[in-house]
């Protein structure tokens, strides 16, 4: 009996059962791990009083699903085109460097040096995946088998002055993404889709493969737009 015809033979009971495994998986958001966030108040308004130079660092996180460097790059450059001259909080320039286990405020200032800031926006991701079975619908009597890849990140960003070490404020946003995977052979040519947010099990024609981490670099790029919007929200940017 081909592969085909086992898929086919799944009863409605089965069907069920694998919706609902995914419809209760919960949220998984792993805890921000920001070398820098304890101590740190959230941010409020008065935290930047007055018009505020500051420079962006980014730390890569090493130990956990995370998107290729030019993918956080890209990111982290999104980030500072928002808050350009004009606006309250303006960010002169990005530097990114691997975060480390040792004195991370020594390598936060040797990083920010040419930036020439008083302060730095030290930012931090953190990824988790939880991979589960699906039925896949696509089209309008195609179903497959498959799996649902979500992928949850936290993302903390802390205002840091560089000359004391002292942490100014703290803001916190998370994104997530999910990639439906067919996997069986009839489902071609319908191909995984990444989408951001809560979707429904769809797959739609798009292409074969995706780039090792591009699930995450969308995740990611959810979490950067939720950092950006808190922060035009409290600055009034």
């Amino acid at each position: 009996m081909t592969r085909t015809r086992l898929i086919h033979l799944f009863s409605a009971v089965g069907l069920s059962f694998l919706i609902t495994a995914c419809a209760g998986l919960p949220d998984a958001y792993p805890p921000p791990t920001n070398p820098f966030l304890a101590g740190a108040s959230p941010l409020q308004s008065s935290a930047i009083a007055q018009p505020t130079k500051v420079g962006l660092v980014w730390l890569t996180p090493d130990g956990s699903p995370v998107p290729p460097q030019a993918a956080q790059r890209r990111l982290a450059e999104k980030i500072k085109a928002q808050f350009a001259a004009g606006k309250r909080l303006e960010i002169v320039g990005v530097t990114t460097i691997a975060a480390t286990q040792g004195d991370t405020l020594a390598e936060v200032r040797k990083a920010s040096a040419p930036l020439n800031v008083k302060q730095v926006l030290v930012v931090m991701p953190k990824s988790a995946e939880v991979v589960s079975p699906v039925w896949l619908h696509y089209g309008q009597n195609g179903k497959a088998v498959g799996t649902r890849t979500d992928s949850f990140v936290t993302i903390a960003m802390v205002g840091l002055d560089l000359t004391s070490g002292k942490r100014l404020f703290s803001v916190v946003a998370n994104g997530e993404a999910r990639l439906l995977a067919p996997d069986y052979e009839n489902a071609s040519p319908y191909y995984p889709r990444i989408s951001p947010g809560r979707t429904s099990s769809f797959i739609y024609p798009e292409h074969t493969s995706f780039p090792p981490g591009e699930v995450h670099a969308v995740a990611l790029e959810q979490a950067v737009n939720g950092l950006i919007y808190e922060l035009d929200r409290v600055l009034g940017s």
